[in-house]
């Protein structure tokens, strides 16, 4: 008898636990939107292409940083579209020289928040500098407008520039101690690379 009473009595203690629980374990409550997350978070870009645009991707995060469901579509705006414009998908195109800020607005659970970026518009250069410190080209990238030239100086080992993309300027053979420029008078993206040290590749972007 003492051993059904404790039974009874360890049944009775469960129930308690399971009734000053609810009674059934319920879902957690999701979280409500706090912030609107811009990526990227800033944007530098030329007035002229390639480079002139970029594709922002925004999301709603709640006060734990997670992603909150069932928001509506982003509206955005530009604060200056003298100077970038954005699209109803969220396509920033920079028109002219200066920085502007990007508000993208979101709405989730009758809440509204915005986040804001900034974007720098700048003009390209008619000129670039390109140097060969070590085994590499820096900038590795380099971008000028049409008609502009090119720079480049090697120290005390020598390196190549050699163009691959049709259309290019004359390549330089090895050289070193010195610099040579060559012009770019029209739009494209000219690759090269030093033949003596193939690790090395750059790329000029005529805008």
């Amino acid at each position: 008898m003492r051993a059904l009473l404790s039974r009874a009595a360890i049944l009775l203690i469960l129930a308690e636990i399971a009734s000053g629980c609810g009674g059934q374990q319920t879902d957690p409550v999701g979280g409500a939107l706090t912030t609107v997350v811009i990526t990227p978070s800033t944007a530098t870009l030329f007035t002229i292409a390639p480079g002139n645009t970029v594709m922002l991707s925004v999301v709603p995060k709640d006060q734990n940083g997670n992603t909150v469901t069932g928001a509506g579509a982003p509206t955005f705006s530009s604060e200056n579209s003298a100077i970038a414009t954005i699209s109803n998908d969220g396509m920033v195109t920079a028109v002219a020289a200066g920085t502007a800020k990007i508000t993208a607005t979101l709405t989730a659970g009758g809440v509204t928040k915005e986040g804001i970026i900034g974007v720098t518009a700048q003009v390209v250069p008619m000129t670039g500098a390109v140097t060969a410190p070590h085994l590499a080209y820096s900038p590795t990238i380099i971008d000028v407008q049409a008609g502009g030239t090119v720079g480049w100086t090697n120290g005390i080992i020598a390196h190549t520039v050699t163009f691959t993309t049709a259309g290019a300027p004359e390549s330089a053979a090895e050289f070193q101690d010195g610099s040579i420029s060559r012009a770019f008078p029209t739009h494209g993206n000219f690759a090269y690379h030093c033949t003596i040290h193939p690790e090395m590749a750059g790329l000029v972007r005529v805008h």
